[in-house]
């Protein structure tokens, strides 16, 4: 199976489950909050809302995540990693995305219209460190939410 095949999700389409590299997962996250950590330090609204907006089209597709897509395709290669990719839920992928764009969006919304400005960088700061958790330590609040989720609309 080639990596295109894998990126491409070679589970049939109406599975509920995908493919992807955890290494590329990872390189994904982290880059999301850096740029989330650099608009923090610059305390610049475009940059941030850019970030949100790119967070924003994973929703749609795996293949419009341009920094798991450069990863997959292009630093896997010359990094050689030649691990396996894991099987994960569509639905929480879309979950865990949709959040952290959800929280940066009304922090961006608040600074935007110029209400709490300072409680906004804030919470953004505290997304962005959440961010960082789940990228370095595997730890993602969102996924917790997630199964909590669907427990409890599972009964």
């Amino acid at each position: 199976m080639n990596t295109i095949d894998q990126i491409k999700c070679p589970i049939p389409n109406n599975s509920k489950h995908c493919l992807i590299y955890e290494s590329s997962f990872k390189f994904c996250r982290t880059i999301y909050a850096i740029l989330v950590l650099i608009s923090f330090l610059l305390h610049n609204q475009w940059l941030l809302l850019a970030t949100i907006i790119l967070m924003f089209l994973r929703l749609f597709s795996i293949k419009l995540d341009f920094p798991y897509q450069f990863h997959a395709l292009f630093l896997r290669k010359l990094l050689k990693d030649k691990s396996d990719p894991i099987s994960k839920e569509k639905s929480e992928l879309t979950f865990v995305f949709g959040v952290m764009s959800l929280f940066l969006l009304v922090g961006f919304l608040f600074i935007y219209f110029g209400k709490f400005v300072n409680f906004a960088w804030l919470f953004i700061l505290i997304t962005d460190l959440l961010m960082f958790l789940a990228a370095f330590v595997g730890f993602c609040i969102a996924t917790l939410m997630y199964i909590f989720f669907k427990k409890i609309f599972r009964r």
